[in-house]
């Protein structure tokens, strides 16, 4: 009996797998109405075009921001174009390059940062402050690690208006060099986004909410109708709390993959991955330890189970215990086909597609991240990033308007 359980629950995962290499293989992770690539033609605009303000937070970001700003400010824009930049409290040479930088071009403000209120976290307060700058008729925040395309700007509020969105946001192409960028961020990155696809999450009746605070665009008025940052002011997720907040107040939203829009490296080796992931993964799941446990059990059993059954089974006839044929075939048949998808998906995303050995590696880091994130958040100590800590808990709902 347990051994037809075992080939049945082996030809199941076998089924899921080549499921998910025929998607990839046609490409239905892309469709192309929520596509904006390199060679997407940018929808009409309104003429006269809408002004534009790019605002961008910045705390320690020397290494980025120059070319940050500098895209920003190179947009192929047809109307109005302003870039705002808070400067939140940075001690690495960031304020002298934007003092720089705007010397050079009067469209850059640069607004001081202060300390956040109690209630508050740092990135939701410091964009708070900028927009309070910001003269254009569409909002569109952006981090310091980001580079803008040229016809981003286009491809993105273009199509935004064709669909009648007054927010959107995009997964642009994720930049990674080190060896553990390539073995976790693809990974992590296929996980998020195969587990929210994207007819679901711009379908207004759906419940699924997801959005990149990488790129997060709005129409002013739609941002002002929302509350802004203030009605997410202690929230580490903004973005998902302002796509969930757009679809509970009836705010057209779109969600795109969107390479041609930006490019982003988020984490520069494993260590930076660890702390960053740390703080977003446990809030993702609502604070639960219950959906934490799910997701880690369904990631394992689906990515990982198939490798350690196979290296047991091959440690075992190398010690002359010889396994059943046919669970050593199914397995084998898995983990091909598992490596198959990786090794196509990376190639179409333009990343390394010789590391798909790396497979169970990288999953099972991911795996670490949701449990070591559910532990510190859920423990008191607290998610660190950039020497502050950022998540400690689920945050107090803000208040609610007197009238």
């Amino acid at each position: 009996m347990l051994h037809w359980m075992a080939l049945a629950g082996l030809g199941l995962l076998l089924l899921i797998w080549l499921k998910n290499l025929l998607s990839m293989w046609q490409g239905d992770d892309q469709p192309a109405e929520w596509t904006l690539g390199p060679a997407t033609a940018p929808d009409g605009l309104p003429s006269p075009a809408p002004s534009l303000s790019v605002v961008v937070p910045a705390r320690d970001e020397a290494a980025n921001i120059e070319a940050c700003v500098r895209a920003a400010l190179a947009l192929d824009w047809p109307g109005a174009l302003q870039v705002v930049v808070i400067d939140d409290r940075s001690t690495d040479g960031t304020s002298e390059i934007l003092a720089k930088l705007v010397a050079e071009d009067d469209r850059l403000l640069v607004v001081e940062g202060a300390d956040p209120p109690a209630g508050w976290l740092g990135k939701p307060h410091a964009l708070h402050r900028a927009q309070q700058h910001a003269t254009g008729e569409w909002l569109w925040f952006v981090d310091a690690d980001v580079t803008l395309d040229p016809l981003g700007a286009r491809r993105l509020i273009g199509r935004a208006i064709t669909h009648g969105a007054q927010m959107a946001s995009g997964l642009g192409q994720l930049v990674v060099s080190s060896f553990w960028e390539r073995v976790v961020q693809t990974r992590i990155g296929a996980v998020i986004a195969g587990g929210n696809p994207l007819p679901e999450v711009n379908d207004p009746s759906h419940e699924r909410a997801l959005a990149n605070g990488q790129c997060l665009l709005f129409r002013r008025d739609a941002y002002d109708a929302m509350g802004g940052h203030e009605a997410i002011r202690g929230s580490v997720l903004d973005d998902v709390d302002f796509a969930k907040r757009a679809k509970a107040h009836a705010v057209p939203y779109r969600l795109y993959f969107a390479p041609g829009v930006f490019r982003c490296r988020m984490y520069t080796g494993l260590g930076e991955i660890w702390q960053g992931w740390t703080k977003n993964l446990f809030p993702a799941l609502d604070y639960s330890w219950i959906a934490t446990l799910v997701v880690v059990a369904l990631l394992f059993s689906v990515s990982v189970l198939p490798f350690v059954l196979l290296a047991k089974n091959l440690a075992l006839w190398a010690l002359g215990v010889p396994p059943a044929l046919d669970l050593i075939g199914l397995e084998v048949g898995i983990v091909a086909v598992i490596w198959l998808t990786d090794a196509i998906g990376h190639r179409r995303h333009g990343y390394q597609w010789g590391l798909f050995w790396s497979f169970p590696i990288g999953m099972t880091i991911v795996c670490g991240l949701f449990l070591n994130s559910a532990w510190r958040i859920s423990s008191g100590r607290g998610a660190v990033w950039k020497g502050r800590i950022v998540e400690a808990g689920r945050p107090a709902p803000p208040p609610t308007d007197s009238n």
